[in-house]
């Protein structure tokens, strides 16, 4: 494989793939570009035409063409060797027969749901028994070129209609694992999974139909308005979002993404031209999701539904949304029920609401105040408790301290109240693990790059026993690292042994740091637990850490 590997790197010049991907500008023997991979005005990607690689100083993320494109493209290592390897003319080794049956099975399902969609379509265009979903559709102002675009369609009343078609191409025990029929083994019987409902196909990043919600178009009593496909090898709803094939380009180029509710939103949205806007596939928007976001854009709007549980869906996105470090902000839809309907009022109105979005704690605090009597000992604390962990979110301290100061006076309290409700909040602040999709790298993460690259380059190591850490073994880890050390500091004009001192301090401050937070918490709840003996092992320990600190400082 490293022999195919090295051959598609000598056919594809690494400056010829990026320059799919962004513009590069000359910058002596490197080229230039700003980083798509977050939100940047100042270049900060260097590539390297003679090493094939590249690096951005600004998130810390590098490597060769298959990193550049895994990460462009979303997709593992495996996609991301075939898309190049197609592209360059290179035969890749011969796949193991599991290997063969697992990717002829995606195959197979990937071309069942395609098939289905165009029945539904069909179903849709060309039945009598989709008039009424047909006029439906345009009743909510959807134009024939929006229906067929967003590639609706209609499932029959009937238990067989789409089973009796794809059987006659298909196996059963496919279609079954495609979530499109139900095998009742009882009577060993088949038969259609989603019946009498308006059929929006769900479109994974690459263009390919992997599931489908179904709508019904008449509400009955025990029977859910909206069924989704089931999980299967090619649907995993935690990760798909709605709309985001059609509106990826869009987010990356505004760098914002426009979140809603329901499918209907989203395709009235790009209809009247607002095509950053992206739904959740048939579950709440989780971290997975927002992790494939954080790929193309760091600003968020979110726009769901204005009754009680679209503010609750908010609250619980928007949890997720800060542990990522996204900027988010909340539009406020103005009396409409949801975006569709205030889009329907016209595109106006809907652009004006989401230019106007707020900042999140600007947006909550208006509707807490209105929820809640704020003259009242209980209002005052509800309006507390619920506002407190928002304001404990904020990362800036200035911002912070202004919106506590706000809820303060607004309350009549003094600010000494209202933080002791937030340094008594025990959640920290990055309480979510970030998936390996997430693009940016920690500080700390970057700086350890930076200790081992300068360490490379002036042929020092003294640093690393201190600080723990080893030369990585791969030779393609340790000549990024090099050109990122050896380019960084060639620019900024350093020099390479006095950046490699600092930038081992700041990590020795930065480890202690962390190390004290943890000892504190740890030493707070000895305290709690009136443990005697603990918090004074805790407190020695603590005061170690603090002259160590003292030290470096």
């Amino acid at each position: 494989m490293n022999i195919q590997l090295q051959e598609i790197k000598e056919r594809l010049p690494i400056t010829e793939v990026l320059a799919d991907y962004v513009t590069l500008r000359k910058a002596g023997v490197n080229f230039k570009a700003v980083c798509p991979f977050h939100n940047e005005k100042t270049a900060s990607l260097v590539v390297s035409p003679s090493k094939g690689i590249w690096h951005c100083f600004g998130c810390g993320l590098g490597g060769d063409i298959f990193e550049f494109v895994k990460q462009m493209e979303n997709v593992e290592f495996a996609e991301a060797l075939k898309i190049l390897a197609d592209r360059a003319g290179v035969e890749l080794r011969k796949p193991t027969a599991a290997e063969v049956a697992h990717e002829q099975k995606k195959g197979d399902l990937y071309e069942i749901n395609d098939e289905a969609a165009k029945y539904y379509q069909k179903v849709l265009w060309e039945s009598s028994q989709a008039h009424e979903a047909l006029a439906y559709l345009k009743k909510r102002g959807l134009t024939d070129a929006t229906i067929r675009i967003w590639r609706l369609g209609w499932a029959p009343e009937d238990f067989h209609y789409l089973e009796n078609f794809l059987s006659k191409k298909y196996q059963k025990a496919d279609l079954v694992l495609s979530g499109l029929i139900i095998k009742n083994d009882d009577r060993n019987e088949w038969f259609d999974r989603f019946r009498g409902r308006i059929m929006f196909p769900i479109i994974n990043i690459h263009g390919q139909v992997v599931g489908f919600t179904g709508r019904l178009l008449q509400e009955k009593e025990g029977v859910g308005k909206y069924i989704n496909s089931p999980e299967t090898p090619i649907y995993n709803k935690s990760r798909e979002i709605y709309g985001l094939y059609q509106a990826k380009t869009a987010i990356r180029k505004t760098g914002r993404a426009i979140l809603m509710e329901g499918n209907m939103d989203v395709i009235s949205a790009h209809q009247a031209g607002s095509i950053a806007a992206v739904a959740s596939s048939g579950t709440a928007f989780g971290l997975e999701q927002f992790a494939i976001l954080k790929r193309f854009c760091e600003n968020l709007v979110f726009a769901f539904d204005a009754d009680a549980a679209g503010s609750a869906a908010t609250r619980r996105a928007l949890e997720i949304a800060l542990s990522l470090s996204f900027n988010v902000k909340v539009v406020d839809l103005g009396g409409a029920k949801d975006p569709d309907e205030l889009i329907r009022r016209g595109i106006g109105a809907w652009q004006k609401v989401v230019d106007g979005a707020r900042g999140f704690v600007e947006f909550f605090f208006d509707k807490t105040f209105a929820e809640y009597d704020k003259n009242s000992v209980d209002g005052k604390r509800e309006i507390a408790k619920n506002l407190a962990p928002l304001i404990y979110r904020i990362q800036e301290p200035v911002t912070q301290a202004h919106f506590v100061r706000k809820l303060a006076e607004a309350l009549g309290v003094a600010e000494r109240s209202i933080w002791d409700i937030i340094v008594r909040l025990e959640k920290p602040r990055q309480a979510l693990i970030v998936p390996q999709t997430a693009h940016h790298k920690t500080r700390q993460d970057m700086l350890t790059d930076q200790v081992l690259g300068l360490s490379l380059l002036v042929k020092n190591e003294k640093y690393l026993s201190e600080l723990g850490l080893n030369i990585p073994a791969e030779a393609d880890k340790r000549e990024l690292l090099m050109f990122a050390a050896e380019t960084e500091t060639a620019e900024q004009d350093l020099d390479p042994a006095t950046e490699l001192a600092r930038t081992a301090s700041e990590l020795k401050r930065l480890i202690l740091r962390q190390k004290m937070e943890r000892v504190t918490s740890d030493l707070m709840a000895a305290e709690k637990n009136k443990d005697r003996n603990l918090t004074e092992k805790l407190s020695v320990e603590f005061a170690k850490l603090s002259q160590q600190m003292k030290g470096l400082n």
